[in-house]
């Protein structure tokens, strides 16, 4: 099974992934969690923002999630996620696929700015680069930043196991 989150910077793809990767790890199957950031941060440092760097490393990390299930381990992937024909993709590669689209108010990512992203000049997901809508999400959290962490996670682990 592979998790995939996706929404922009600030939105709380990585919080909940963490938490829902540490739910699922729990089960007999053991689960990866494969953080967009972090696959740059080690794999492909060398890559920049363009919007043909970032097509790059969606590529890398699609293989590598398929790598990682076809070796049995559930997969949590949390990624921007910025091409849709990757996500129709994934819906055939996969052997068992859930799209999270996490959304929120771009105003409201700007101005609390926790990961300082929407400060940079260029290349900025959701300022310079167009977030499409996504391709066919099983699941859309309104992430408003009101809502408990509680109640969002549990409605991630009924959609999981529903």
């Amino acid at each position: 099974m592979v998790i995939w989150f996706i929404g922009l910077s600030g939105t709380g793809k990585s919080f909940f992934a963490k938490r829902i990767f540490d739910k699922i790890n729990k089960k007999n199957k053991p689960a990866v969690w494969v953080d967009g950031d972090e696959v740059r941060k080690y794999f492909n440092s060398e890559l920049g923002y363009s919007k043909k760097e970032r097509e790059k490393n969606s590529i890398f990390i699609r293989k590598l999630c398929k790598y990682l299930e076809s070796k049995e381990f559930n997969v949590v992937c949390s990624i921007l996620s910025i091409f849709p024909k990757h996500q129709k993709e994934n819906r055939k590669i996969f052997k068992r696929y859930i799209q999270v689209y996490i959304k929120s108010d771009i105003k409201k990512l700007i101005k609390r700015n926790n990961n300082k992203v929407y400060k940079k000049i260029k290349k900025v997901v959701g300022r310079d680069i167009k977030f499409p809508k996504p391709y066919k999400s099983d699941f859309i959290i309104e992430n408003d930043f009101k809502e408990t962490h509680k109640e969002i996670l549990n409605k991630i682990v009924k959609k999981i196991n529903g």
